[in-house]
């Protein structure tokens, strides 16, 4: 894991996995998660960035998808995860 602290990128590939990110900028980048290693980020400023999901991260989206469109109760339970996402713990 590599770790990076308040650095600035811009107009950057930036692949996020494994690594650590603490009081960082991002400006005009592309943020790439392939679904390893969870990254931490930490008070981090994002302006005019872009995700981009590859591997096990795009196959999670594509699957969460698939729930919300599958019939009763799949719309719901994604939502419910969804506002899982959006609570502070």
């Amino acid at each position: 894991m590599a770790s990076f602290k308040e650095i600035t990128k811009e107009n950057e590939t930036v692949v996020l996995d494994g690594n650590e990110f603490v009081s960082c900028k991002f400006q005009n980048c592309k943020l790439v998660y392939e679904g390893g290693e969870v990254p931490k980020l930490q008070h981090c400023h994002f302006a005019q960035c872009a995700w981009h999901l590859d591997g096990a991260a795009r196959r999670t989206v594509h699957f969460l998808k698939a729930i919300y469109h599958s019939g009763p109760g799949g719309r719901e339970l994604v939502e419910e995860t969804l506002q899982n996402i959006r609570m502070r713990l």
